[in-house]
């Protein structure tokens, strides 16, 4: 398996080429998700001592369920899959995270939060910006996993340890 270090170098060198057929508009919410998928949200989130779950600091913890019903590529090395896994879980953590703070702040009459019933979050997935963001997450995560099957390859071909 190749290490952090060259799957961070490798995406970062090939986001240039990637970002070039993109809309000006789209440029910032493709990069934005790319670089999320290359730093943060990598297919390697499924191992508590990755890199991408290292950079979580504090909140690193909330990675732990998902590498414990997790198995290393296995769902989240699918393309596609695995974005939408990784993006599902983080959504379901912050919601939690939500509902705990809404319940607290209702406890305390300190109501200064949305409800759930004002977003509209059918218009949120459907935006432009957010399907940019999507596939930037998503070619930052095929990327990664042609840099693993390529290493794997030159392993199996004895050509690096």
């Amino acid at each position: 398996m190749a290490s952090g270090k060259t799957h961070d170098f490798i995406n970062l060198l090939a986001l240039p080429p990637l970002v070039y057929y993109f809309r000006p508009e789209d440029f910032i919410p493709f990069t934005l998700g790319y670089l999320v998928g290359t730093f943060l949200l990598s297919p390697d989130n499924d191992l508590y001592h990755s890199k991408p779950v290292k950079r979580w600091k504090f909140l690193r913890f909330i990675w732990y369920p998902l590498t414990k019903f997790s198995k290393h590529r296995g769902l989240s090395h699918i393309p596609i899959v695995g974005s939408l896994i990784r993006l599902g879980y983080l959504t379901l953590i912050i919601f939690l995270f939500y509902i705990s703070f809404l319940y607290i702040t209702k406890f305390f009459n300190l109501s200064f939060l949305p409800s759930l019933e004002d977003v509209n979050f059918k218009q949120l997935v459907l935006n432009i910006h957010f399907i940019s963001f999507f596939l930037g997450l998503v070619c930052a995560e095929i990327m990664h996993i042609i840099v693993d099957m390529f290493y794997s390859l030159l392993k199996k071909l004895r050509l690096i340890k």
